[in-house]
């Protein structure tokens, strides 16, 4: 009778959901183009994926806080030298330990010419990294190419690869069986969906047996796929898909992004947008909080500044443009315009939360004060390619002044600025203070110096800024611990409740 009680019971724990295999399917914009290239780019949505396999030596809490990861501290030897303790103890998802070498590897690979170097878009990212050379396996000393006090903040870029599989597969066969520390492990990728189970090495774990990552275009699909129980997460999604999501039971979740969402000038063109009282003019045209109201779910607050209160560099002395279509008609007038002028603006749409009607709004807005914007639309891809080589054919453009992944204001700035090698805008007599503030190794006079430069760009007006960017996310009713690392979704926390 014992006997008989044990195998019933034996029977009834083998047959328990409890045990059943837990599966998280997650839907993003787009997987990786280069599948599991660590080194191609550290910006979503390529890190929604990447970011579940790999670690860098630093990251960002949700605040934008550097904290240690797989360094575990760092130290400034001269002037172009850090020194960086590694953890101990953290093994890639092939059993190999994380030492140095990984830390060598990635320097050289980054900058080997022999590269392939749509591969290596990282650098452009973070391109300071000259060299490294390890002390011992768990110290390592990297060279900058200039002195760069914030260096910490930017190797947070740089995901670590298995050396020794990367440099027998190359990153080619690498990117098509990836191996990193990260808390899962790729078992089949391909172009539109991964397939990953939990690493039991990794020093942080994953909290669910499987990840299914599948890339789902259409931000009403991925929503709509919440709701009908086919994905779990479906991250990027606009605000209406979020409403959307919560209505049926699902749980909406917003969080801020490093970097300022704003319509661009490229100032290249004659026209009248090189004066800058017709600039501002603009900024003052458009009601930004009407937008964020309307279109954004009240989720972020208007801005007149490339950074947000997350990013180092952020003025928090620096308020809006006001919404004042009379004084926007005067500076105008004042300007030569009296009677307005037309303009162009090329765009991607989807590709930011309710994105083609914030144009659709602002153009509605410039129209009140006599600028009539005439909108091209293009696919994502052609429109990045195009702003990536400084090759876009209208007034107006629209752009995420992006901070990451060093969530440093300097980061936005440089990619619109002289230092760009195309810019859409250059003022020459900011340049040596950007300059100076990037290599200012006292924290407060380098803050300070971001700070000037912050007031300089609202100053100058290079491009109508809206808001502080927010991202959008739907999850499931199962979905626990869903929470942003920086850029990175905390995969090691994420689970489903059974």
């Amino acid at each position: 009778m014992i006997r008989a009680i044990n195998f019933l019971i034996s029977a009834a724990v083998l047959a328990s959901p409890a045990l059943a295999e837990t599966v998280l399917r997650i839907g993003v914009p787009a997987m990786p183009p280069s599948l599991g290239n660590p080194f191609r780019t550290s910006l979503t949505p390529t890190i929604f994926s990447t970011g579940a396999v790999f670690d860098a030596l630093t990251r960002f809490d949700y605040d934008y806080n550097l904290q240690p990861w797989l360094a575990t501290g760092w130290e400034p030897i001269d002037a172009v030298t850090w020194r960086f303790t590694l953890r101990q103890g953290v093994t890639f998802s092939n059993g190999k330990p994380f030492t140095s070498a990984a830390v060598v590897n990635a320097a050289a690979f980054l900058n080997d010419p022999n590269s392939p170097q749509i591969e290596v878009r990282v650098l452009n990212e973070m391109p300071y990294m000259k060299s490294a050379r390890a002390i011992d396996d768990h110290t390592v000393e990297i060279t900058t190419s200039e002195p760069l006090p914030s260096f910490p903040r930017y190797v947070a870029a740089i995901l670590m690869a298995e050396p020794e599989s990367f440099r027998a597969k190359g990153v080619e066969g690498f990117s098509r069986e990836p191996i990193g520390t990260g808390p899962y492990r790729v078992e089949k990728i391909a172009a539109n969906a991964w397939s990953l189970r939990s690493a039991p090495t990794a020093w942080k774990p994953g909290k669910v047996d499987r990840l299914e990552i599948t890339a789902v275009p259409i931000s009403t699909s991925r929503g709509q796929a919440i709701q009908s129980g086919q994905l779990d997460v479906a991250l990027g999604i606009g605000p209406d898909e979020l409403l959307d999501v919560e209505a049926s039971g699902g749980v909406g979740v917003a969080w801020p992004f490093p970097s300022t969402y704003g319509i661009s000038f490229s100032l290249r063109r004659e026209g009248p947008t090189r004066d800058v009282r017709v600039r501002r003019a603009l900024n003052m045209a458009v009601d930004r909080q009407r937008i964020i109201d309307q279109l954004l779910n009240g989720k972020t607050v208007p801005s007149g500044q490339p950074a947000p209160k997350l990013v180092l560099g952020h003025n928090p002395d620096i308020k809006p443009y006001p919404y004042d279509p009379a004084a926007a008609k005067k500076l105008l007038a004042d300007a030569g315009y009296p009677n307005g002028f037309e303009l162009t603006m090329e765009a991607m749409t989807g590709a930011a939360p309710a994105d083609a009607a914030i144009f659709q709004q602002v153009s509605a807005d410039l129209a009140a004060i006599g600028v009539e914007v005439s909108i091209r639309t293009m696919p994502t891809l052609q429109f990045l390619q195009r702003n990536s080589s400084g090759d876009i054919d209208s007034d107006l453009f629209p752009t995420p002044w992006l901070a990451s992944p060093s969530a440093d204001l300097l980061r936005s700035l440089n990619q619109n600025s002289c230092f760009r090698p195309k810019p859409y805008f250059c003022e020459p007599s900011i340049t040596p203070k950007m300059t100076a503030a990037l290599r200012e190794a006292d924290p407060a006079r380098g803050l300070a110096l971001r700070h000037e430069l912050a007031a300089d760009y609202h100053d100058q007006a290079p491009a109508i800024f809206l808001f502080e960017t927010v991202m959008f996310a739907g999850l499931s009713s199962r979905v626990t611990n869903f929470h942003m690392d920086g850029l990175f979704l905390a995969y090691h926390d994420l689970g489903l409740t059974q």
